[in-house]
């Protein structure tokens, strides 16, 4: 058996168990950790082994023996001799060689002077530095003399150094395994997030996770049927409508050829505008349908916003609607023309037939650039915004099929639109009055296809001048 597959046999497959597994893992690393440094930086068993507590032990006999009756110094000074065995101690007389020295700042004769707790005098019975071992004499005030033999030693200080390092490195180690181990764990619910956020996205092919805690693959399983279970319902209710369009275009038109035989002119009329809207109720259903599916994203191309804001400015003109461009620029979106243009025709169409005019303003926006369709009707009350977004909602509230209403799909289709080509709708009324229909989009800057020079509908030199015109856009 490999090792991956060792490591994935002992791992366990629930959330709870690898949170068990991953405490159980940091204490073990702390307990690790905390025994190895104890082994390295305690001190030695043996107390009278350390220089320091030699010196000490060393001048707080000098401090008994410089209290003591002269006549019980030597029982005393071997007693302590006895009891120091690591030390080797005697009588002094006080007698020094030639070369001898007082040595006040050694880290040795520093400690015993401490601990003697009075002025002592100390020499250097021999060379500090002959093999490591300090000879030396000492003299209290009241006369009391002993020689000493000791280790001699620079007294370091505590490994203060060494136990912050180890402290340090033990929460660096502990951080660093639970942000490993969180990250492990949580990874399959990301890429389920994910999976679950793009599903009917245009850019739906996230791959569910097919590893991770038991509860996760469950979930991802659950919602893989789930994905399919509404692909199935949405393909069946496309396949349905696009049934029901076939079946009723065919006695809609054997309808409308009898109309023409009608000899009441009026009845005539009435039935041929009757069968007009059954006509355009079928065509706006699918439309809403075809619209609503995602699309693919290699089939958007580059294109001249202001081009097509233009085309359907124009194209309102010509039949005498009140239509106008007041500001726009030339940047470019990534998307289908055809599409944008249907979905601006829909809100202009809505500002001309509710609002009397229509006002195209393009503008720049933290998305990227705006689209601004400004009518001067009574705008939608605030708590109706957000309905009539949905499919077959009317802003009259008329559901008689008469010749002034819709079907409720303009503004479903736009928003449709609109979401496919990464953008946002908004409804907002204007202080002044009417509403302002706005259209977000991302610019497409920065694309391949734009350092190419291929677009559609736009013309090379307004390429060449993109980047300053988006600059002049977000500036204005």
């Amino acid at each position: 058996m490999t090792l991956a597959g060792l490591r994935a046999r002992l791992r366990p497959r629930s959330v709870a168990g690898q949170i068990a597994l991953l405490v159980v893992a940091g204490i073990a690393v702390a307990h690790v950790v905390a025994t190895t440094a104890f082994f390295l930086l305690h001190e030695p068993q043996n107390p009278d082994a350390l220089p320091g507590v030699a010196a000490a032990r060393v001048g707080v006999l000098a401090r008994l023996l410089d209290a003591a009756d002269p006549a019980v110094r030597p029982a005393l000074l071997a007693a302590g001799a006895r009891s120091l065995p690591l030390i080797e101690l005697d009588a002094w007389d006080g007698k020094a060689p030639a070369n001898a020295e007082r040595v006040p700042n050694h880290a040795v004769i520093r400690r015993i002077r401490a601990a003697a707790g009075r002025p002592v005098m100390v020499t250097a019975l021999a060379p500090l530095e002959k093999d490591g071992q300090l000879r030396v004499g000492i003299k209290t005030q009241n006369g009391a003399m002993l020689r000493a033999t000791l280790v001699d030693d620079p007294l370091r200080p505590p490994r203060q150094g060494a136990l912050i390092f180890t402290v340090v490195f033990l929460a660096l180690t502990l951080a660093l395994l639970c942000v490993w181990a969180t990250r492990a764990l949580t990874a399959p619910l990301a890429r389920l997030a994910g999976a679950a956020e793009a599903f009917g996205a245009r850019d739906d092919h996230v791959a569910l996770p097919q590893a991770g805690p038991e509860e996760v693959l469950a979930v991802s399983r659950a919602l893989d049927r789930m994905r399919s279970r509404v692909r199935r319902l949405i393909d069946d209710r496309t396949q349905m409508l696009a049934a029901i369009s076939h079946d009723l275009r065919t006695p809609i038109t054997r309808l409308r050829l009898r109309a023409e035989f009608i000899e009441d002119e009026g009845a005539r009329a009435a039935t041929l505008r009757d069968l007009d809207q059954m006509n355009g109720l079928v065509e706006a259903a699918l439309s809403f349908v075809r619209d609503g599916q995602a699309r693919d994203a290699g089939s958007h191309s580059l294109v001249d916003l202001a081009s097509v804001v233009q085309t359907v400015c124009d194209g309102f003109t010509d039949i005498g609607a009140p239509v106008s461009v007041e500001r726009s620029r030339h940047v470019l979106v990534r998307g289908q023309p055809d599409e944008l243009q249907r979905a601006i025709t829909n809100l202009v169409d809505n500002a001309v037939k509710y609002g009397g005019q229509a006002r195209l303003v393009m503008e720049g926006s933290p998305r990227g650039v705006r689209v601004c369709i400004i009518d001067s009707g009574p705008g939608i009350p605030d708590g109706e915004r957000e309905t009539m977004l949905q499919p077959f909602v009317r802003g009259d509230r008329a559901r008689n099929l008469n010749a002034a209403s819709g079907f409720g799909l303009g503004l479903s289709i736009v928003q449709a639109i609109v979401e496919a080509h990464d953008g946002r709708l908004s409804l907002e009324n204007r202080p002044e009055g009417g509403l302002c229909a706005a259209i977000e989009l991302p610019l497409a800057a920065g694309h391949p296809e734009l350092r190419k020079g291929s677009t559609s509908g736009a013309a090379p030199a307004e390429i060449a001048d993109h980047r300053k015109d988006v600059e002049d856009l977000l500036v204005s």
